[in-house]
């Protein structure tokens, strides 16, 4: 029960209102303005997965392993298509709630469910490898890496398994608070390391081969006088050469060396999606669901983008020159990274567009990449762009 007070909490909160509002008093989406189009946006082919999310508030994304994109629904679906057409390659219906994936790589797709349980599939197959338990829920998709599968659950343990054979190898805990958002964030794996965000603002970095903690370093303080206002939890972290960049809610952006933890610069700001990083720049969706770029050199700001206040932007993901995020209706919206403007829109499909959509190339298509987006009703699309010729 307190999980979900916290979820309807961060609603009340993102229409800007607080927890115990009433719905008249909870701002509306902005409404989608007309705007000069400067990309193509093209769908490629487009599928019914399942059920999505099955109406709960999971962030369920695809995942890609060369020429193939694997997708997982909640009500225990997990597929196999074909990235370039949409050629389904095998299906699985598994006998459980899926809550967390789908994460793929080293031959394997993994799933994680509501009662804990961690489902490891052959990739090429989708015949079943092994099956493994976390100690709680996983609502974060795991983490495969060369040496294993690390899985946080929402307990604050992350747990590694043996990749061929599903055996627990080493389990670290953290302090949880009692409360949070239900949006546990999934471990980021680099050079040996995994750093993963807890729900008390802490960053912890732990050695993947015996789960030894590097050094904890506090993004954000709580801070309020009741445990709403005093939710903090990080999301998913990103690492780029020895800079690890983190981000919570009712708490901080900041960037950490990556070998000590030690805060190089933090700025305020509440947001519990992921973040983007390209070229100088770090994307943000904050909590109200600005776009905004900032500095990676410093946190300053170089645009802020506010026409979509209270759309219930999903995390962000960068196409070519775009930002794309999805929002609560199922349009993607496509941002110049240089100045924030809206270059295009395209809608997938009437269900919410949480996850962060997945760029990828795939063989034979001359054009770039593609950018598959799944939405909360297991709609999977695959969309192609260009720039329009003046």
């Amino acid at each position: 029960m307190k999980r979900l007070l916290a979820i309807l909490a961060a609603a009340g909160l993102l229409g800007g209102c607080g927890l115990f509002s009433s719905a008249r008093n909870v701002a509306p989406p902005a409404k989608l303005k007309p705007f000069h189009a400067r990309l193509k946006v093209t769908r490629v082919w487009s599928h019914d997965t399942g059920n999505g999310t099955g109406g709960y508030d999971l962030v369920l994304r695809p995942a890609q392993v060369g020429g193939t994109i694997f997708v997982a629904n909640e009500n225990g679906v997990v597929a196999a298509y074909k990235a370039r057409n949409g050629h389904m390659l095998w299906h699985r219906h598994l006998k459980a709630q899926i809550t967390a994936g789908a994460a793929a790589g080293q031959g394997l797709v993994v799933v994680a469910t509501r009662r804990g349980r961690v489902l490891a599939l052959k990739a090429d197959t989708g015949a079943n490898a092994w099956t493994a338990q976390a100690p709680s829920e996983v609502v974060a998709a795991p983490v495969i890496a060369p040496h294993g599968v690390y899985v946080a659950s929402l307990d604050g343990h992350v747990t590694a398994f043996g990749l061929s054979h599903g055996r627990r190898l080493w389990m670290a805990a953290h302090t949880h608070p009692a409360l949070t958002l239900f949006l546990t964030a999934r471990p980021t794996y680099a050079a040996g390391i995994l750093y993963e965000g807890y729900a008390n603002g802490e960053l912890v970095a732990l050695r993947a081969r015996n789960g030894e903690r590097v050094w904890t370093s506090a993004v954000a303080q709580p801070r309020g006088g009741d445990a709403v206002e005093r939710l903090i939890d990080l999301a998913h972290p990103i690492y780029a050469q020895n800079i690890v960049y983190a981000d919570g809610y009712h708490g901080a952006v900041a960037a950490l060396a990556a070998h000590s933890g030690r805060i190089l610069w933090g700025r305020p700001l509440s947001s519990y999606r992921s973040m983007a990083l390209g070229g100088q720049a770090l994307y943000v969706v904050t909590a109200h669901s600005r776009v905004m770029a900032l500095a990676n050199a410093s946190g300053g700001t170089l645009w802020a983008q506010k026409a979509f206040l209270n759309r219930r932007l999903g995390s962000p993901a960068l196409a070519g020159p775009a930002v794309v995020v999805g929002d609560l209706a199922g349009y993607t919206q496509w941002l110049s990274r240089r100045t924030g403007e809206l270059v295009a829109r395209k809608r997938v499909g009437e269900g919410a567009i949480r996850a962060a959509p997945l760029v990828a190339s795939v063989g034979g298509h001359k054009g770039g990449s593609y950018v598959f987006v799944l939405t909360t009703t297991g709609r999977l699309t695959a969309l192609t762009f260009r720039p329009i010729r003046p």
